[in-house]
């Protein structure tokens, strides 16, 4: 097994089966609108302006921005702007809707799948795209954190 290969096969298993942690597919079920949107206060003493902790939600749309990001790289297309990336980077919720919630967790399956597709492509160049793996890890980990912080049952 290359590389491509290998990268594309734990891609595909973070999502289904979960890599040593819980199946980023499983992470997003059954929190509702209200659950996705909430944000962790500041600890006591610690001065952080509003906005400083974010929100699974909010994650969920920082790792759709990063996928699209690099999707759009490797296919020919430019950078985002500043005012895109201070835009779109980490979106406030401003709508906490089902609707919402739903349109947003599908967006992020179709990243997902886009990516494996890519990862799957032998003509994309994969070393631009390989490290959306650990950094969408990481951020697994803050989104069963925030789930934990609510009292949601850990994922298995």
């Amino acid at each position: 097994m290359n590389e491509r290969e290998l990268i594309q096969k734990w891609w595909g298993e973070a999502w289904s089966e979960g890599l040593w942690a819980a199946a980023w597919s499983k992470s997003l079920e059954g929190l509702s609108p209200q659950q996705a949107a909430w944000a962790p206060p500041s600890a006591p003493g610690v001065d952080t302006k509003p906005g400083d902790r974010h929100s699974i939600w909010q994650i969920v749309l920082h790792m759709v921005f990063w996928r699209e990001s690099w999707l759009k790289r490797v296919a020919g297309g430019g950078r985002h702007t500043d005012e895109e990336y201070a835009r779109l980077n980490f979106p406030d919720i401003l709508i906490a809707s089902e609707a919402a919630w739903e349109h947003d967790r599908r967006r992020f399956k179709e990243t997902q799948d886009r990516v494996g597709a890519a990862f799957a492509d032998g003509k994309t160049d994969h070393s631009a795209i390989m490290y959306l793996l650990p950094h969408d890890c990481y951020h697994f980990g803050q989104i069963n954190y925030l789930r934990a912080m609510q009292g949601l049952r850990p994922i298995e």
